[in-house]
């Protein structure tokens, strides 16, 4: 199963989940900035947030004998972060195949609404023992229509109009 066979055509672009995060002080190196291994860890919060908003949280996946192994992760760091900034992690899902998920992510720092990251992560269902499987089918119509129950929420974490960065 991928995007092109979703049901209902489900527009993956509007299936967004947002989270805020607080820059912590140990999120910071030397300079002051973000330092780069902390944008890996808030794509995971992001991607958990996405999950149990789109009505499948992950300890449930887990619970029923399934992870999503993480086989890839691209950031693209677009401007820093410090300590005291609040960073808005805008997560959507990018594609869903029949072994595979993909999740995109754009970070937002919050006060000026600047894209400081953007980034994807690959992932493989694997079994409780690590054996790669397909993703059972009630996990992925879930992921389905939470992907589509999101996406006609249209709720836009950024509002329109609010000066960006890119």
């Amino acid at each position: 199963m991928n995007v092109s066979t979703a049901p209902a055509r489900v527009d993956l672009a509007n299936a967004v989940a947002a989270v805020d995060v607080a820059v912590r002080f140990a999120e910071t190196d030397l300079m002051g900035v973000v330092h780069h291994a902390a944008y890996v860890v808030w794509f995971e919060v992001g991607r958990v947030a996405w999950m149990s908003a789109a009505g499948m949280p992950y300890t449930e996946i887990a619970a029923g004998g399934h992870h999503f192994a993480v086989t890839g992760i691209q950031v693209a760091y677009r401007a820093s972060s410090r300590f005291g900034d609040t960073v808005r992690i805008l997560t959507r899902l990018a594609e869903l195949r029949s072994r595979q998920v993909k999740f995109s992510y754009e970070l937002r720092r919050v006060a000026d609404n600047a894209v400081i990251a953007t980034g994807v992560s690959d992932h493989i269902c694997v079994d409780l023992e690590g054996r790669t499987g397909k993703i059972p089918p009630a996990i992925a119509a879930r992921l389905w229509s939470g992907a589509a129950a999101l996406a006609r929420e249209q709720v836009s974490p950024v509002p329109s109009g609010a000066p960006t960065s890119s």
